[in-house]
């Protein structure tokens, strides 16, 4: 009996302490705590924050959760650290650092154009050998080239030998008959050294007194036969091309470059030349010439001396041009990575030590190969900023741009009649409550449909009928498309893409909330 009633006892007291620690009141309290520690916002005035759900108190739109770990004030993004460390956000500080600006380009091998000369003909005649045949043949200076015969070449001999024999002649005469001698030898002697008869042969004439009914043209230089338009039996006129000779003991590299990097390339600057056939093997070259024009490209034709001893570079082979221009004193930089170009500019995210991020606008400046960029303007040395996770930043950033551009455009003309003309939440009607969350975009269009094609940003009057312009979500007009760049202010009937930064038009998404 004893034990039936402490068994009894001990089951009333479990009942007990269960009702204690179950109270049904006591969890109602606890996920009352808990919601209490939820946050509710306005999504067309994020600055609006409150602890319960309900409605704005600037446009009257019902408020909704706001998202864990996210908030902005005053253009800056808050993230706790928890999310953080979710999204890998990572940071490293500007700071200066020596740079230079490496160009790579590729061209290609040509002739030295001076050292290019032509071999003329300065006497008709007929081509009776050739000496140098082919096209490639490398000639030494002085080398036969070519055995030419002419009439005038043999009366010229006559000539200098009549000189000749005149002056040996008058050797004892008069001083002034003996001047006249020297005077007609002299021009007989230039008449053939102007033809190409080289001394020796003039000196052999004299000995000798037997005329050579042909002369030999000789190489005037060193070099390659790149252009041969003679063969054997041609009769040549006086001046006509026979070769053509150039010197590739220094050749040109070829090559072009964008005009952006004009200001890093200067005369007598020295680079590098790599060819494919030979790699690991780099020749220095220098930078002779700079194009003063652009080409239909946009780009600017520049020229360096190669020296070429042994001919290893063979007019059109192709080459790598490296150019290394080291840019005066330290530069601020970042790695390229953490700067976002949109195109119209260049955005960075600057950390602070609370975990808030600001976007900035800086101005960048020389590339160093793919880690660095040189900054200009926006930022300071020592201040933080993000290089992984910052797209997430930036779309977090455009969202409240653009809700905060709305607030300014079209709640701010709207509010005072929102706040006056809606009655209190108690008595809130279906049709107050679809007004509340009613969204203005703050374009304005006619009243009339058939003059809906004229919209703008804000108030006015149409073009066409005079009436007052009301906001577009007022009327049936469901054809309007702007552009997501706040700045831009573009507004159309038509898709496209924004006159001003190019970007797709998209379209104003609204409902009939009109009575």
């Amino acid at each position: 009996m004893k034990t039936a009633t402490a068994i009894i006892i001990a089951l009333l007291i479990g009942f007990g302490s269960s009702f204690v620690i179950f109270n049904p009141n006591q969890t109602s309290t606890l996920s009352g705590e808990t919601r209490s520690k939820q946050q509710y916002t306005c999504g067309m005035h994020p600055e609006i924050i409150s602890d319960e759900p309900g409605y704005c108190t600037i446009c009257g739109m019902k408020l909704t959760l706001k998202k864990d770990g996210y908030g902005s004030s005053g253009g800056l993004i808050v993230i706790d650290p928890t999310m953080i460390q979710n999204m890998g956000l990572k940071t490293t500080k500007a700071s200066y650092r020596s740079i230079s600006k490496s160009i790579h380009t590729f061209g290609k091998i040509k002739y030295s154009v001076p050292l290019v000369q032509t071999v003329n003909i300065k006497i008709s005649g007929w081509v009776e050998k050739l000496f140098v045949d082919y096209e490639g043949a490398i000639v030494k200076s002085g080398q036969p080239l070519l055995k030419l015969y002419s009439p005038e070449l043999v009366a010229a001999q006559r000539e200098y030998l009549v000189a000749l024999e005149n002056k040996r002649k008058l050797s004892t005469t008069t001083i002034s008959a003996i001047s006249a001698s020297d005077k007609l030898l002299e021009a007989s002697i230039m008449r053939l050294q102007n033809w190409d008869i080289s001394p020796d042969q003039i000196q052999n004439l004299a000995v000798t007194g037997k005329l050579e009914k042909s002369m030999i043209i000789r190489s005037p230089f060193d070099g390659v036969v790149i252009s041969k338009k003679i063969v054997t039996g041609d009769y040549l006129k006086a001046g006509a091309e026979a070769f053509r000779i150039a010197d590739i003991s220094e050749v040109w590299a070829v090559a072009q470059i964008y005009e952006q990097d004009i200001p890093f390339v200067s005369l007598g600057q020295k680079a590098k030349v790599e060819l494919p056939y030979m790699p690991g093997q780099v020749f220095k070259a220098e930078v002779a010439y700079i194009s003063p024009y652009l080409g239909n490209d946009r780009q600017v034709e520049i020229r360096l001396n190669l020296q070429n001893p042994d001919f290893q570079l063979k007019p059109d082979m192709y080459a790598e041009i490296i150019f290394e221009s080291q840019m005066l004193g330290d530069r601020l930089t970042l790695p390229l990575k953490a700067v976002i170009n949109s195109g119209k500019k260049e955005i960075v995210y600057v950390a602070f030590d609370d975990g808030s991020f600001e976007p900035r606008i800086v101005r960048t400046g020389a590339v160093v190969g793919d880690d660095f960029v040189e900054i200009i303007s926006g930022l300071s040395e020592g201040e933080g900023v993000v290089v992984s996770g910052q797209f997430l930043l930036d779309s977090e950033s455009r969202l409240n741009e653009t809700l905060t551009f709305t607030h300014q455009q079209g709640h701010e003309s709207d509010t005072h009649q929102k706040q006056t003309n809606l009655p209190d939440h108690d008595d809130e009607t279906d049709t107050v409550k679809k007004h509340k969350t009613m969204e203005l975009s703050g374009i304005y269009t006619c009243p009339m449909p058939e003059h809906y094609h004229i919209l703008q940003y804000g108030e006015g009057k149409c073009d066409e009928c005079g009436m007052d312009l009301v906001p577009v979500e007022k009327t049936d007009n469901t054809e309007v498309y702007f552009c997501p760049m706040v700045e831009c202010q573009v507004v159309s009937t038509e898709p496209g893409n924004c006159p001003k930064c190019g970007m797709h038009l998209i379209i104003l998404k609204h409902g009939q909330d009109h009575d």
